[in-house]
């Protein structure tokens, strides 16, 4: 390592969605080194709703005596929060400085950087105090050293709702940060100010500020932050437009839809309105490497595909491709070529592939393996992607939805097997009447983790889970009405039938009989067989239709 480098050191702040069960090691990710765990520094860790009675509590009453109506009355102001679509219950910084090789644990900065990030973690509630810590911990058990810090922001100026609420925009309002025009906002004055926080902390450490995959030394303060608030800015607009995508079509205004069909072109007019500041600036970094900014997740796999195979070396961020200068041409041709290709059924695809496969694995690894044994291509890096044998191109997990995020899909495998063992207590206690059919239930469950059985959501707006399953739900149905009869035999069931049809109550009698017509196919023993003939002649006529 040069003298220069060994003076500076990289610094990483970004906002995350929070898994507080990973982060207070509930559950062991891959990447973490167990025998290391009681080396973690837990700032605080408290309960989330705790903290929320303790914040809210005495104005969520002052709100609800003011209400003349229930119906307005707010009971649980954390689940109110919770099942809100426009602010979060809470929020998460994850901070870091250097990186594996530089701040490494058998590098000669490892204690260096815990000294720096115990420094930043004791200020932090000092320089922001609306944003209400309830958990923080320096993880020490992986890589490289970092802190999760878990805040709720609060904000004590609402003109609507409680006198004190949860607010962001609020909380950050407050300690005095404000948007001076439309692209510099509150977020990014605030998170610019904690990267500068953290560049005084290196300065005590008589450290300098290492800046990343970018050469910006030349750049002041106010074009960098510039910079950085105008990508922020299209990249809200990007997310915005992307949120809209997983609405039901039906709720969306014509306006909305138009915003869909033409993201690319208002992401390239957004970047057009900024090319000669860009240009200025490039021409002052003098980078070797320009980003390449592609706003549809399909289009940026299909140009980065392209790439590889022209042996174009590029690094893949979230919205962009950074490539050499001398490739831009290059690049602007291979995108004029691409042409969309109608993938939601190949995304629901993979969904339900990875959904089945997180049922039987025991890691990350292991599911990527599984994978890969079902014909996929993996494709690890920043972003994990995957190409499935019956697509043309890689797919990144982040873009199929929040649950398949790397993260989110670790917490899935380690739940995995909470429904079955809850059906397996239920078959120790079940009566004669009841065992066939959580026997039938747990074959069900393997079924369709060897891929024998293809499961039908009972919600299709919910990942795929076997609390999920049209089939165990239908199975799960009969065992209600088996004990809302109080049914322990096959003879006292026939019996209700009939003395049900006797009293003409159809409704009963439907339930009743649906339940016999269950029991008499799963005692025959060809439940499940019925099932996968009826699926597979299903996929038949289907190919008939598409052939003729």
């Amino acid at each position: 390592m040069s003298e220069q480098k060994s003076k500076s050191l990289s610094i990483s702040f970004r906002v995350d969605d929070g898994v507080l069960g990973h982060n207070n090691r509930e559950f062991i990710a891959e990447n973490v080194d167990g025998e290391r765990t009681p080396d973690n520094i837990i700032y605080v860790q408290r309960d989330i709703r705790e903290m929320y009675d303790e914040l809210f509590g005495q104005a969520l009453a002052e709100y609800n005596a003011r209400q003349r109506r229930k119906d307005r009355e707010i009971a649980d102001y954390y689940e109110h929060i919770k099942n809100s679509d426009r602010v979060k219950p809470l929020y998460e910084v994850v901070v870091q400085f250097g990186d594996v090789d530089t701040c490494g644990l058998k590098s000669s900065k490892w204690e260096t950087a815990k000294l720096m990030l115990d420094d930043y973690m004791r200020g932090f509630e000092r320089r922001n105090p609306n944003l209400k810590v309830f958990n923080a911990v320096m993880h020490l058990d992986e890589a490289t050293p970092h802190l999760h810090i878990d805040f709720i922001p609060i904000t004590h100026k609402a003109k609507l709702g409680l006198a004190l609420k949860v607010s962001m925009k609020g909380a950050l309002k407050e300690q005095g940060f404000t948007a001076s025009n439309r692209l510099q906002n509150e977020w990014a004055a605030w998170e610019e100010s904690e990267r500068a926080e953290m560049t005084e902390i290196l300065h005590k450490h008589d450290l300098s500020r290492d800046v990343k995959g970018v050469h910006r030394e030349h750049l002041t303060v106010d074009d960098y932050k510039q910079y950085a608030i105008q990508k922020a800015e299209i990249r809200k607009t990007n997310e915005h437009i992307n949120a809209l995508k997983k609405k039901n079509p039906a709720d969306l205004t014509p306006d909305e839809i138009e915003l869909i069909k033409n993201q690319n072109d208002i992401m390239r007019s957004e970047i057009q309105k900024r090319d000669e500041k860009i240009s200025s600036l490039s021409r002052k970094l003098g980078a070797k490497f320009v980003p390449f900014e592609i706003f549809d997740n399909d289009k940026l796999q299909y140009v980065a595909a392209e790439l590889e195979k022209a042996n174009v070396p590029f690094v893949e961020e979230s919205n962009a491709l950074h490539i050499p200068d001398y490739a831009v041409n290059t690049t602007m041709m291979i995108a004029e070529t691409y042409k969309p290709q109608k993938c939601d059924s190949i995304r629901e695809r993979i969904k339900l592939d990875i959904d089945r496969l997180v049922l039987c694995s025991v890691n990350l690894d292991d599911l990527f393996g599984k994978l890969k044994e079902r014909g996929y291509q993996v494709k690890n890096g920043k972003y994990v992607a995957v190409k499935p044998p019956f697509g043309e191109r890689f797919v990144r997990l982040k873009s199929l939805d929040a649950a398949y995020l790397t993260k989110n899909l670790e917490q899935r495998i380690s739940e995995r097997d909470k429904f079955p063992t809850a059906v397996r207590e239920q078959l120790a206690t079940a009566n004669a009447l009841e065992k066939p059919f959580h026997v039938t239930i747990i074959e069900m469950m393997t079924a369709v983790k060897e891929f024998r059985i293809t499961p039908r959501k009972t919600n299709p707006k919910l990942i795929y889970a076997f609390k999920n399953d049209a089939n165990i739900n239908y199975l799960s149905d009969q065992l209600c009405t088996i004990s809302e009869f109080n049914f322990s035999t096959k003879e006292q069931m026939y019996a209700k039938a009939e003395e049900l049809k006797a009293a003409n109550d159809t409704v009963g009698l439907k339930r009743v009989t649906e339940l016999i017509k269950a029991y008499e196919s799963i005692v025959e023993g060809n439940y499940i067989d019925n099932l996968i003939k009826a699926q597979n002649e299903c996929v038949q006529n289907k190919n008939i239709k598409k052939h003729t």
